[in-house]
């Protein structure tokens, strides 16, 4: 299922223009980060929800959802083609902007 959210997702963010920095794997891979830390805070932290769920939620769907190989490919492809103003921010911002979407869904998930 989270591999074609992923699928559907990415091809509608990138069917809605012409890229050349990977938008649609950036969007997914914070997103994610988002949902994982939101599920953790709310589901696992507040409610201790455990067992299936957990590992289903986040190895199958968001695993699935979310992917670092497809971020790396793409990293490398805008290096081959010499943008590496890109591929930097890539980097950088996917990982500063995964980093702070977690955050803030482990800041929703314990208000909620």
């Amino acid at each position: 299922m989270g591999a074609i959210a992923r699928y559907l997702i990415g091809g509608w963010i990138m069917g809605s223009g012409r890229f050349v920095f990977p938008l649609g794997t950036f969007i997914i891979n914070i997103s994610g980060s988002f949902l994982i830390g939101l599920f953790f805070a709310f589901a696992v932290d507040r409610y201790g929800l455990d067992g299936f769920w957990r590992p289903f939620f986040t190895i199958g769907f968001l695993g699935a959802y979310t992917t670092f190989s497809t971020f790396s490919l793409e990293t490398l492809n805008l290096v081959e083609n010499g943008s590496f103003f890109l591929a930097t921010a890539n980097v950088l911002a996917s990982v500063l902007f995964s980093l702070v979407g977690t955050f803030a869904g482990i800041l929703i998930g314990r208000s909620i």
